[in-house]
């Protein structure tokens, strides 16, 4: 069965961390969200604690298999999940598969992938040599992909932190957590009858969020980063949908805050244009001056 652990009290809900990490990267979020809920954080197959898939096993349909054993053992009838990165397509295949035992899904900062990235995960899975593979995931290139993708570029404590997690766990594992996510990070979210918030950052360098915001897409000021370094404000937009169904439209304030940017923007474009016309008046007034000297 699954590895994992119970804090706080209340309502059940499931954690589901991201790619190569443990459920420790929930250090931030946890205690925001315990004094409401009773957190399941769980490890994913082959992470941390979890056992291994078995060979020729499809990744994510055993993701789904797994939780749900998780969630017989411990008697629940029914919970909420709140699944992070490459962990919102496992949380996507949980709930195609057991849609009667989820009250409401949040998926953050969600693994639809922008289109460089995917080439990425082609190449990767296009490598057959474990030796290439090994050394394009390790030491100082693991980390300026964690630095670059999860922390767009700016060091910080968790980055290491991250790399160090991720380089405890088989290679294999994360690999397959890689070149099997659908379509290689492509393929649409499937639709379902579960009430889902998607949560998207608005500085997230690695996935392509929707131009064209749903009833259910929120979009908050952080990064991939966001259960580390954006706690807060995850918290103040998870906690609203899962309590009520509540969405609380963060993107339209982080849009405003950032207005008076764009309107000083137009306004020295506004006196750029003044000030050009006045030179082409003025010049025009002197070639009418030297006319008439002449």
């Amino acid at each position: 069965m699954l590895n994992y652990r119970i804090e706080g009290s209340g309502l059940p809900l499931l954690l589901i961390h991201g790619w190569g990490v443990t459920y420790s990267m929930w250090e931030n979020l946890a205690p925001l969200l315990t004094p409401h809920y009773q957190l399941i954080m769980i490890e994913l197959p082959g992470i941390g604690g979890s056992p291994q898939v078995e060979h020729g096993q499809p990744y994510y349909p055993a993701c789904a298999e797994g939780i749900e054993e998780v969630r017989l053992a411990l008697g629940i009838e029914k919970w909420s999940l709140f699944a992070y990165s490459s962990g919102t397509r496992a949380a996507e295949a949980y709930v195609q598969r057991y849609p009667q035992s989820i009250e409401r899904a949040v998926f953050l900062c969600p693994i639809y992938l922008a289109e460089i990235w995917t080439l990425f995960l082609h190449l990767l899975d296009n490598t057959p040599n474990l030796t290439i593979r090994h050394w394009i995931l390790s030491h100082w290139r693991l980390y300026s992909l964690i630095l670059a993708l999860g922390f767009n570029g700016r060091p910080h404590t968790y980055t290491r932190t991250w790399k160090h997690e991720i380089e405890l766990q088989s290679l294999d594992i994360l690999i397959r957590t890689l070149c099997e996510i659908p379509g290689k990070g492509r393929t649409p979210f499937a639709s379902t009858e579960v009430p889902t918030l998607f949560i998207w950052g608005g500085r997230d360098a690695l996935t392509a969020r929707p131009r064209h915001l749903r009833p259910n897409d929120i979009i908050i000021p952080a990064n991939h980063s966001a259960p580390m370094l954006a706690a807060n404000c995850v918290a103040e937009v998870v906690l609203p949908f899962l309590q009520e169904g509540k969405l609380v439209a963060t993107h339209k304030q982080w849009k405003r805050r950032r207005l008076p940017q764009s309107r000083d923007k137009k306004r020295i474009h506004t006196i750029k244009q003044a000030r050009a016309r006045r030179r082409f008046v003025l010049h025009k007034k002197t070639i009418q001056n030297e006319h008439q000297l002449l």
